[in-house]
């Protein structure tokens, strides 16, 4: 029960974040006059490299409020990187990159996987392949 409603708490927080990114970012598209400070998606590409930074400097023992802290940042920046290609069309939906994580990941981990290196690569290489068609069939490429 306790990991039932453990996962329930922190998929709306989840999703409360991911709420309050989609607010920054739209807020920014409607006042855009910030362009000097914020350019879409490129910001944040940039950002998490050095949040990821800050993350590492911080992971040291006696130190987790710091750490968690950094990581949160690392969060954040992701966050608002997926919700700013949402908002340039380049993605269909932050949703939708979760759902694509988690088939990737479920189809990847399991216990032939855990066992055998080479099935994951199997996995891994027929994953490829099918994102290529369905790339392939969006973009009507031959």
């Amino acid at each position: 029960m306790d990991n039932k409603k453990n996962t329930l708490e922190m998929k709306e927080l989840l999703e409360k974040l991911n709420n309050l990114s989609e607010k920054r970012i739209n807020f920014y598209e409607k006042w855009n006059d910030d362009k000097w400070f914020y350019e879409w998606s490129k910001t944040y590409f940039e950002q998490i490299p050095e949040e990821l930074q800050e993350s590492l400097q911080e992971n040291k023992l006696n130190n987790s409020v710091y750490l968690e802290d950094e990581l949160w940042d690392v969060m954040w920046c992701y966050l608002c990187l997926l919700n700013s290609l949402k908002a340039e069309w380049k993605i269909t939906s932050v949703e939708k990159v979760f759902e694509r994580s988690y088939k990737k990941f479920t189809g990847r981990l399991n216990e032939k996987t855990w066992e055998n290196n080479w099935e994951w690569n199997d996995v891994k290489k027929k994953q490829k392949e099918e994102r290529k068609k369905e790339n392939d069939l969006i973009y009507k490429k031959k």
